[in-house]
């Protein structure tokens, strides 16, 4: 009896494992690609097209027939984006995917599930995102560069309500969106095509919401070809409620010192902070970033204050921040800041 079922462990392990019979976004039997086989044949990937089909539906769920489209849209695009992504030249991969490839698979796989969750209820309202995808071969890449394709990714959110209050904000991201002009084909949401040694990811996420404003992260991440190591660059936006608009400067603070006396403040925290890794010219740098509001974030503690990379330390040190305690501040913020700010 030993003897037979070690003969049969032994067939087992000789014998190819099947093919799950079918993904969850399509019948496996009727694969007719290689991107199709590539998610039949690898468990991996094959149970993270089961969880993306999920979050699929699960995006789509409650949504209008307008913000579904958009949805429905980007979904199909991503589909293009994805079979031609892993490749070498920007073409959809023909013969059977190597196993750097189905890495790179599975990781787009995971990209796209993290995005279709930005579509959901958060503080009581039905955020959505808008995504654009492009793939394109990098015509100047020698034949050994590890980088032979241009990725590039556009991610930015809006709220599916029809009120005055989610069409101001929809139309601040409108606004965003233009200021990334250089980013997107004129007068469109179509990612450009004239940069094909260079890498892009730019993503704006709601990072809080509060009964007075809905606060957005964006982080830009540029590769360009052949570079070290990529770059980054963090800004914050909110938009306030009742005023239907994006906050500027005037609604936290008030006076004609408050410039100066933030400046002050914010030099002493970063130069603490920092130490001998502050770079010594940087003080006029660190006024003029520190009044930007794209810069600040709130806690109860205090004003959060982001600086980017290269800009007043060097690359090792990444993107620092520093807090200055409201305590701090009170002689020059304005009478509506603790209900906005959110401290009291």
């Amino acid at each position: 009896m030993i003897r037979i079922l070690g003969l049969l462990a032994a067939l087992l392990m000789l014998a190819p494992v099947a093919a799950p019979a079918s993904a969850a976004s399509f019948d496996c039997a009727k694969a007719a690609t290689s991107f199709e086989t590539a998610i039949c044949t690898d468990p991996a990937i094959s149970l993270q097209d089961e969880t993306l089909a999920t979050a699929y539906a699960t995006a789509l769920g409650g949504l209008s027939k307008a913000a579904a489209a958009e949805i429905t849209g980007a979904q199909k695009s991503w589909l293009g984006y994805a079979e031609r992504v892993c490749s070498d030249d920007g073409e959809p991969i023909a013969a059977d995917y190597t196993d750097a490839q189905k890495s790179c698979l599975g990781a787009t796989f995971a990209a796209r599930i993290t995005v279709l969750e930005a579509s959901r209820m958060q503080g009581g309202y039905r955020f959505y995102p808008i995504d654009r995808y492009l793939v394109q071969k990098d015509t100047e890449a020698e034949p050994d560069a590890f980088n032979k394709i241009a990725d590039k990714h556009y991610q930015t959110i809006k709220i599916d309500r029809v009120d005055d209050s989610a069409a101001a904000f929809n139309a601040m991201i409108d606004d965003l969106i233009a200021g990334q002009g250089e980013f997107f084909v004129k007068g469109t949401t179509t990612i450009a095509d004239d940069d094909p040694s260079s890498d892009y990811d730019i993503v704006t996420r709601v990072k809080e919401v509060t009964a007075k404003r809905i606060s957005l992260e964006t982080n830009l991440y540029w590769y360009g070809h052949g570079g070290a190591h990529g770059n980054y660059f963090i800004t914050n936006a909110h938009f306030l409620v009742d005023e239907k608009r994006q906050l500027v400067a005037e609604d936290i603070f008030a006076g004609e010192m408050w410039q100066t006396q933030l400046g002050d403040l914010a030099l002493a925290a970063i130069k603490t902070e920092l130490g001998d890794n502050y770079f010594a010219d940087s003080d006029e740098s660190v006024r003029k970033i520190v009044i930007d509001p794209l810069r600040w974030s709130f806690t109860e503690t205090g004003l959060v204050i982001q600086f980017n990379i290269y800009e007043v330390t060097a690359y090792a040190m990444g993107a620092p921040t520093i807090t200055i305690p409201w305590d701090e501040l009170k002689n020059v913020v304005a009478d509506n800041a603790d209900d906005i700010a959110g401290f009291y």
